[in-house]
């Protein structure tokens, strides 16, 4: 039995995250000495009563999505309270984290928040927590001293092959990533804020390792994590389509022993302005998946160029025209509600997903969500009218349409209302305005 104790909030949303910084863990000398336990929120405090004096330090983790905090942030409070009470430091980390460290910490009541990728840092992290190391030592932590949030700039790891995909000794397999970050940083998506805009690319001989390794061990279905699939091998916005076609050759070795490849499906879409005839064609060629997956947000130009977009409306229709070509079925991601959205964008987005139909495309419908860390993070949340949800709905009908665009009107609003009580913070000066309403002498 090791010294220390791991334990991992742990539920489908997050497993991903959570198999990467196992994966961190095993490939460390003082794995050894730790030993790792997984719960659901819920468990986590019976499980950690159980754990005091069998271990000599206990430290727990969470990763943490906007998205899920309406359902979690009261309990997240109560059982870091809970925590405190017993000896147990507890860590904040993911991209909520990233993007609000002050409500990580202040709100939420962690010890200690994650300001970006964590890997390179977990090691440096585990002499704090386990032997009362110094925190400005540890790359992108933040945590509180002397009335204020102190903040050690951003984990970033620059090597991804140093580290496994998943959770190997664990068997907490996910699929491979790919790709880290995204040169466009698009106003609303905190990929290119929570992991930078720099990418990095995991080598074509580390991806066919770890997917034999997979494959060796019963998983046929291999996927990728990517942001951008067609971005693999690039610096910047080109396609590299000879690293693209090394990736895709050393793959079909794997599909060749039997397992079935999916790639430009969820979780590694394309970008539509890099989708070409020889793209799509080489797709079709070495993916097993029937179905692509093309972010166009909106079919309004200037709301494209707006938020940050890179492409227009017409490169997500010439993709899709493409792809379907070539025997592929697109499904085309649209955000409803995005700021600075008027009626006139509404209907050019309609009328952009009735072209995208008729060539044969489904449309993904989202609604907008203010996330911190993002430069649309104190923006109202996104809405959609009665009239354009009569109309989706009704394309849902038909088969044409899908998605949660519903639960995620209300989900915005409830980021909202977690902004207004002082849940999400977001910023130095609502941190210190909190800190101050608290009896603090801020710095």
């Amino acid at each position: 039995m090791g010294k220390y104790a791991i334990v991992f909030g742990y539920w489908s949303n997050i497993k991903y995250s959570v198999h990467v910084l196992v994966g961190a863990l095993e490939s460390y000398r003082s794995f050894e000495e730790v030993r790792v336990f997984l719960s659901s929120l819920d468990e986590i405090p019976k499980l950690i009563e159980t754990l005091i004096g069998k271990y000599d330090r206990i430290a727990y983790f969470q990763t943490l999505l906007t998205t899920d905090l309406p359902s979690t942030y009261s309990k997240l409070i109560q059982l870091n309270k809970r925590l405190k009470s017993l000896n147990v430091t507890s860590v904040g980390g993911g991209p909520h984290a990233t993007g609000d460290p002050y409500g990580t910490i202040l709100s939420l009541n962690f010890n200690y928040a994650f300001v970006g990728e964590v890997e390179d840092s977990l090691n440096e992290l585990l002499g704090l927590l386990f032997h009362g190391g110094d925190p400005t030592e540890v790359r992108g932590l933040a945590w509180f001293e002397g009335g204020r949030i102190r903040l050690n700039g951003r984990g970033q790891v620059k090597d991804l092959d140093r580290f496994p995909p998943f959770a190997p000794i664990h068997r907490l397999f996910n699929p491979i990533e790919l790709t880290r970050g995204c040169i466009y940083a698009c106003k609303y998506c905190q990929v290119s804020y929570a992991f930078t805009a720099n990418l990095r690319h995991r080598s074509v001989e580390n991806v066919i390792k770890w997917s034999n390794y997979m494959f060796e061990r019963g998983i046929k279905d291999l996927r990728f994590i990517s942001p951008d699939v067609l971005s693999y091998g690039a610096l910047g916005k080109e396609v590299n389509f000879s690293k693209l076609l090394e990736l895709f050759e050393g793959l079909s070795k794997v599909r060749e022993k039997g397992a079935k490849v999916y790639l430009g499906s969820f979780p590694s879409e394309v970008r539509p302005e890099k989708v070409s005839e020889d793209i799509a064609s080489t797709l079709r060629r070495y993916v097993d998946n029937d179905r692509i997956a093309i972010g166009a947000q909106t079919g309004s130009d200037s709301l494209l160029k707006a938020i940050g977009r890179g492409h227009t409306s017409e490169d997500v229709l010439n993709s899709v025209e493409a792809l379907t070509k070539h025997g592929f079925k697109v499904d085309v991601d649209y955000i409803f509600g995005l700021p600075g959205e008027t009626d006139e964008d509404v209907q050019a987005t309609l009328n952009h997903i009735s072209r995208v139909l008729k060539l044969g495309g489904k449309a993904h419908v989202h609604t907008f969500i203010p996330l911190p860390g993002t430069p649309y993070a104190l923006a109202e949340p996104g809405r959609i009218s009665p009239e354009v949800k009569k109309k989706l709905l009704k394309l849902v009908g038909e088969g044409k349409a899908y998605g949660n665009w519903l639960r995620q009107e209300k989900l915005a609003n409830e980021i909202k209302k977690l902004r207004e009580v002082g849940v999400i913070l977001i910023t130095p000066k609502r941190a210190y305005d909190l800190l101050s309403l608290k009896g603090f002498q801020v710095m």
